[in-house]
């Protein structure tokens, strides 16, 4: 089992829909039954990106606290990708699942583990911006973090603290990948052209070499529920994601 983690340091850059459809992507690539989606986000929004409405439906945070399976909560979508939500958690709830993560460091890769995944699965984890047990928790399990970020002043200024969170998990944990992908970017816009630019120089390698570029359709699919490649297959965040996929495939296979 492979597992990438999705992160950013800040809101508002895209990384719950890049989520979506990376791991719809690579399903397309990899066939239906090999990649799933764990929701670590307690706004529990990454379902509504394929379709499936049971916003109130028991999730990791409900199976955690009474010491289940977490595979029972999977459901399967259209898309060829399974998820696993947050669910409906009261606030006690969220509280209580976020103690039982900061003293249970491999909590989350114990539970993949026992998920019922196959070997070859690829599973694809969202978490909330910022630093958090979720966060802590991704980097103890993940293969690959993808770190999104966007081409502008506030992303720039998060990777200081990033770079420090990624330096202190290395003391603790074995080694991971870690690269930034740059999402939405438009290069039609001066100051997004610099500051791509910028961030080129600044992290060198340790930027994904593929970007995804601003399409309108990402916002339009997540209206009707779908992931934007099969919302509009042929646009240019659809080609974008593709490339990504095979990318993060490769990466994980080296």
């Amino acid at each position: 089992m492979s597992v990438i983690g999705v992160v950013s340091m800040k809101g508002g850059v895209g990384k719950t829909s890049t989520t979506a459809n990376l791991a719809t992507a690579i399903a397309s690539k990899l066939g239906p039954g090999r990649v799933s989606v764990v929701d670590l986000d307690p706004q529990n929004a990454l379902h509504w990106h394929f379709g499936l409405e049971h916003v109130d439906a028991p999730g990791v945070c409900e199976q955690s606290l009474h010491g289940r399976d977490w595979g029972d909560v999977a459901s399967t979508s259209e898309f060829g990708v399974a998820c696993l939500p947050y669910g409906g958690a009261s606030e006690a709830h969220r509280e209580a699942f976020e103690m039982l993560l900061a003293d249970e460091p491999d909590w989350v890769g114990t539970c993949l583990k026992h998920a019922g995944l196959d070997d070859d699965a690829v599973v694809l984890i969202d978490t909330p911006p910022g630093p958090s047990v979720y966060l802590k928790q991704v980097f103890a399990c993940a293969d690959l973090v993808l770190i999104v970020l966007l081409a502008d002043a506030g992303s720039y200024a998060t990777i200081p603290a990033m770079e420090s969170w990624l330096d202190d998990t290395l003391v603790a944990n074995p080694p991971f990948g870690s690269v930034y992908v740059l999402n939405q970017v438009d290069s039609r816009e001066p100051l997004n052209h610099d500051v791509t630019e910028l961030l080129h120089q600044k992290l060198g390698t340790r930027l994904a070499p593929i970007r995804i570029y601003y399409d309108e359709a990402v916002s339009e699919a997540l209206a009707f529920q779908q992931p934007v490649l099969i919302y509009d297959p042929h646009g240019q965040a659809s080609h974008d994601l593709a490339r990504l996929a095979a990318w993060a495939i490769n990466t994980l296979n080296q």
